[in-house]
């Protein structure tokens, strides 16, 4: 029995080291690529690993994978194969001086990494540099246009990623030494969570006087930001190359002829076009690279080209003035983080609504406005569609000249903009609840907001009524622009309003927000919400009065409803006053449930007592007795001696 024992555990000791090693042979033979945590380096991975699988190797993605440092540490610790590194940063990580010229710093970094068994490959063409951005007006104003300017200035605010902020040599802090710069306030941005835009964001309204970019970041030409020169050059130069594990290279000897083909490939240009597509257009970065790589000839064209692996694309409706690099950039980002497989398109229209109820479009960000309609004297609710999670907050911007009339009541002829739209649907409600019946709204075809400003200059309309997000960099860019100012919504408390049109909440510009502004400003505003189509409606509810017509399209599951709520990142519920889908919806308290069910239920209770009852019976009872069986033996004890004898 001992032998058995110990066999039967040699036996199963051996399997399992077959096992592991199946397994570790299996993970030696692919190929791992990692990315840092913004879209240029997962550009840059995801082209590495096509390259890889065009030349037949299995290719495991860590896309992204972490931070620089992170990143770094996972390939020294052998957890990942490769990534794309530059090679003013490979120089940084070992504590070497700046280079600017970029085939010395390649040289160098070669030298250093070789005692660390890494190997980096021939460059992929470009240099993504940082770079200090600002507001053309601080440029204009104030005569800077490189970075020794800004020694003029007391208490700069920067505007930068976490990670600038805390690199020991090339970041922020050895910069500031460097030009001998007096620092104010630092925000710091994580680059997972829309860094790159809050950045600009926070540059363009004036929160933080100086940003920090890469060159090759799309929002320096969207947002018309000047960079300005780095004349001490304290910046190393940035090139990129893959970054790759010596032994990943003996292990897979297709790997480096793979890569080679990536030499030189990509401009500045492409590599900025590439993430203007991911970044605003909300293309996923397979299907850019995929694109891309056609283009260059590196790849044949397929059927994914211009898509995701062939897929219907899903389509997000925004509204004409939506900014992608405000909420409705975040509502697209999510929908291209809970469906990957699927590349996403945006459509855009005067109501978004309209695309997701007529099938046009899957999902829409909408203002709660947008689901209703003014009829007689109060709102409906007319859409179809219901809300699937909150993605910020619009307000009500009452523009007009600087000499323009001093309030809303004094205001003649009031622009809207396109017919239809949330500017339209909220100024004619404000108007309403307001009684200023005598206002006259003028809205037509064009949804741009410079003409609207234009027809104000030329005297056309009296002012000009937007409804966007607080610090809109469009907004933004054109009240700073010429000689504005914001009109105050008062008096909706006087009257019924708030219960005619309840989603419509009071709030204020803050002092400061826009060019100009001395004071807060009052005004109204709506939650904007993502939607999609509705998934059915209660009898009765807190969301409006009534509904009209029938769902064309069908409702989105309720697991994907959570998770694109927990992609929008947002902890604020949906407002009340919108039809929210039943998955965000709080759960009930059911309360005590009868003792006694329906009928059925019980009998078959009764039923299954019964057969237990049964069951034990059958476990303790006798047998029956054969016929043939021989009766019980009793057994008489023998009498004593004594007894006998008696």
């Amino acid at each position: 029995m001992m032998i058995s024992r110990k066999a039967t555990t040699l036996a199963l000791l051996l399997c399992g080291s077959l096992i592991l090693a199946a397994c570790g042979e299996e993970e030696a033979k692919v190929v791992r690529v990692a990315s840092k945590n913004f879209t240029e380096n997962m550009l840059m991975a995801e082209m590495m690993a096509r390259m890889a699988e065009e030349d037949g190797l299995t290719v495991q993605r860590a896309i992204p994978y972490g931070s620089s440092a992170e990143t770094f540490e996972a390939l020294k610790q052998d957890k990942i194969d490769l990534y794309p590194e530059y090679n003013g940063t490979g120089l940084v990580y070992l504590g070497q001086p700046p280079m600017t010229d970029g085939d010395a710093a390649l040289a160098r970094v070669r030298e250093l990494y070789g005692a660390l068994e890494l190997d980096w490959r021939e460059r992929l063409g470009f240099s993504s540099d940082y770079v200090l951005v600002v507001r053309p007006e601080v440029a204009q104003g104030q005569n800077i246009t490189k970075i020794s300017d800004l020694a003029r200035l007391d208490q700069i605010d920067f505007a930068a990623d976490d990670t600038f902020v805390e690199r020991p040599l090339d970041g922020l802090n050895p910069m500031v030494r460097r030009y001998g710069l007096k620092p104010g306030k630092v925000l710091a941005f994580d680059l997972d969570d829309g860094g790159k835009d809050k950045i600009a964001q926070a540059v363009l309204d004036g929160t933080a006087v100086v940003g920090e970019l890469f060159r090759t970041d799309q929002q320096i030409a969207s947002f018309d930001l000047v960079v300005l020169e780095d004349d001490l050059s304290f910046f190393p130069v940035y090139q990129p190359s893959p970054l790759v594990r010596r032994d990943a290279l003996t292990r897979f000897p297709a790997l480096a002829p793979a890569l080679a083909k990536l030499e030189n490939k990509i401009t500045a240009d492409a590599m900025r076009d590439m993430i203007t597509e991911v970044e605003l257009e909300g293309r996923s970065v397979a299907a850019v690279v995929l694109d891309y790589l056609v283009a260059v000839n590196l790849l044949e064209a397929t059927s994914e080209a211009g898509g995701t692996a062939g897929a219907e694309p899903l389509i997000v409706a925004l509204g004409d003035l939506d900014s992608l690099a405000g909420p409705a950039g975040k509502a697209v980002r999510a929908a291209r983080s809970v469906f990957p497989k699927r590349s996403v398109a945006v459509e855009r229209a005067a109501n978004p609504l309209d695309l997701v109820t007529s099938g046009a479009a899957r999902l829409a960000v909408a203002g709660i406005d947008s689901f209703y309609e003014v009829e007689g004297d109060n709102a409906v609710l007319t859409s179809q569609a219901e809300a699937l999670g909150v993605v910020g907050f619009q307000v009500a911007h009452v523009v007009t000249r600087s000499g323009g009339p001093a309030d809303l009541p004094a205001v003649t002829k009031l622009g809207v903009g396109q017919a239809g739209s949330s500017s339209d649907r909220v100024a004619r409600m404000a108007l309403a609840g307001l009684g200023l019946a005598e206002v006259s709204v003028v809205s037509g075809e064009a949804g741009e907001l410079g003409i609207q400003f234009e027809a104000m200059a030329k005297g056309l309309v009296d002012a000009v009524f937007v409804m966007a997000p607080l610090g809109d960099t469009t907004v933004l860019e054109l009240i700073e622009g010429g000689s504005f100012k914001l009109l105050p919504i008062e008096g909706w408390n006087d009257g019924n309003a708030p219960l005619r049109f309840s989603f419509l909440r009071q709030a204020q510009v803050p002092l400061g927000s826009y060019a100009g502004q001395e004071s807060a400003v009052e005004t109204l505003g709506v939650q904007m919400v993502l939607a999609g189509p509705s998934g059915g409606r209660e009898a009765f509810g807190a969301q409006g009065p009534g509904t009209t017509g029938t769902a064309t399209t069908q409702p989105i599951p309720d697991a994907t409803i959570l998770e694109l709520s927990k992609a929008l990142g947002t902890a604020e519920a949906v407002d009340p006053a919108a039809p929210v889908a039943a998955a965000l919806r709080p759960a009930l308290d059911e309360g005590p449930q009868p003792l006694i069910a329906d009928p059925l239920t019980s009998l078959v209770n009764i039923l299954a007592i019964v057969f237990l009852v049964w069951m034990v019976y059958l476990l303790v009872a006798k047998p029956p007795r054969r016929p043939d069986q021989p009766s019980d033996l009793h057994i008489i004890p023998a009498k004593s001696a004594d007894s006998a004898e008696q």
